[in-house]
Formats: C-alpha cells, structure tokens, sequence
C-alpha cells in the first residue's frame, strides 16, 4: 500500500480547507495541529490555494498536506511544486490519473460508476 495512504488511514479524516486569504493559512494549519489532526486538503477552489501550500508546507513540512478540487494537469503540477503529498480530484479525468500514475503521485479520482472502477484497474 502506498505510505501516503497509510498515513491518512490513521488519521481516518481529511479536513478539507478552503483558503481565501493566503494569512490564515499558517493559522488554521497550526490549529489543525495542535488539535491532534496533521493532514489536510487545501482546495484549488481560490486563487491563493498553490501559496497557501507552499506556505503551510514550509512551515509545517511533517503536515499531510494534499490539494483537492485538481481539474487539470498543470494544477496537479503547481500542487505539487508547492508541496502537496496527495491530489484528490472530484471526478475522473484520464489525463490527470496518469499524469498522477507516472509521477508516482497519490492521487484519489472521484468516480461512481463501474465503467470508471474498470478503468481504473486496466491503466
């Protein structure tokens, strides 16, 4: 099993974040800790997600920290440049999954169907 995985297992929750202002990403990464909770998923949704991560993984560089809400592949790329563990994406685009694949990057597809399972286990 992939240690990401594992690591999030233990957890058994990801909080997932949106950040509007780059300031409260210290913040609310330092709460999430002290709580007890050293993982979580900053959504893509804002335009200020890539430098809160980058931010929170500087700062924090044991936190569990993903992107969520990753459309395409060079959102996946920022992510990870900045410093995200794991991608979570809320559909299932081939072209991210493969591009997570072979960059041996933990990547979690949002998929509903038996069609989308069954590619899954072909690529």
């Amino acid at each position: 099993m992939n240690k990401i995985l594992e690591e999030i297992g233990l957890y058994k929750i990801i909080p997932v974040i949106i950040i509007d202002e780059v300031e409260n990403s210290i913040p609310l990464a330092n709460a999430l800790i002290d709580g007890g909770l050293p993982v979580a998923e900053v959504t893509f949704r804002t335009k200020v997600a890539k430098e809160s991560i980058e931010k929170i993984a500087n700062e924090f560089p044991k936190m569990l920290l993903g992107a969520g809400t990753v459309l395409f592949v060079d959102q996946v790329k920022s992510a990870i440049d900045a410093g995200a563990k794991f991608i979570i994406y809320p559909g299932l685009n081939s072209k991210v999954v493969e591009y997570c694949l072979t960059k041996n990057i933990l990547v979690t597809p949002g998929i509903a169907t038996p069609t989308e399972v069954g590619w899954l286990g072909t690529n």
